[in-house]
């Protein structure tokens, strides 16, 4: 049974309707728009159904593949990519943010992106031209060390 290692959870500001992951592997995991979520070796790249606001997102560390996730309404699993430090980077677009998260793990790693309230974030953008709401679209990356390649680091 796979076990929880870590987790944080931050606020984090959405501007232009993206923000990232960086792992430290390099490359941009930002360049090319998608619909939900991209997972490169370089990080992940995460698309909103909104513009600008804050966002919710819990950074989960497993120890082996856990469980499936909660239900969400958008999800990317079991993508590879790669940690070659101690810790990843959640940045964004044009507003200075970034913030460090320790990893108790380095190497191969497998990912899983979900998102829940890409519809309401939409609506507010779009039908209410709200902008700067918070809370709205939660999202949940949990990122485990790929079996294959297993590099834990001891506490």
């Amino acid at each position: 049974m796979a076990r929880l290692l870590a987790a944080q959870e931050a606020q984090v500001p959405v501007t232009y309707g993206m923000f990232g992951l960086l792992t430290g592997a390099g490359g941009d995991p930002l360049a090319d728009e998608h619909d939900v979520a991209v997972v490169t070796p370089g990080g992940v790249g995460f698309f909103s159904a909104g513009r600008d606001h804050t966002a919710t997102v819990r950074l989960e560390f497993w120890d082996s593949e856990p469980e499936a996730a909660p239900s969400q309404v958008e999800t990317v699993t079991g993508i590879a990519t790669i940690v070659p430090s101690p810790a990843v980077v959640l940045v964004t677009v044009d507003t200075g943010y970034s913030r460090d998260i320790p990893t108790p793990f380095t190497g191969d790693s497998r990912v899983e992106v979900s998102c829940s309230g890409r519809e309401e974030a939409e609506r507010l953008t779009n039908e209410e031209h709200e902008m700067f709401y918070e809370d709205v679209e939660r999202w949940l990356v949990r990122m485990w060390p790929d079996e294959q390649r297993l590099n834990c680091r001891t506490r």
